[in-house]
């Protein structure tokens, strides 16, 4: 059999937010889910959705609640991290120095 090949998830995004969040907490459903990201519902339904297409995750939807499973372990996290991204340099904008103004009204 060959090997699996890792899901890829982009670095930053929600998908990422999302499987880092399952990776260490299970069981959750879908309302902590959302409550500890700080996500609407709504919008969390979408990628739940667009995950469990991939075959990432499952949702077992209970009357009441929904949970949510991670059933693959396999991921790989791409894209810059903020520490990794090359500062550009800035050039003009502020003053060095504050200007003394003289005048009438600054005495």
């Amino acid at each position: 059999m060959a090997d699996a090949v890792p899901i890829e998830v982009l670095h930053g995004s929600l998908e990422e937010r999302v499987l880092r969040y399952l990776l260490e907490a299970y069981p959750v459903t879908t309302a902590v889910l959302a409550r500890d990201l700080r996500i609407p519902e709504a919008r969390l339904g979408r990628v739940l959705k667009g995950l469990a297409t991939r075959g990432v995750v499952e949702l077992e939807e209970l009357p009441d609640k929904t949970f949510v499973r991670l059933l693959r372990q396999d991921l790989s996290f791409y894209g810059y991290k903020e520490s990794q991204r090359k500062r550009f340099k800035r050039s003009g904008g502020g003053r060095g120095t504050s200007k003394d103004v003289e005048g009438p009204m600054f005495g």
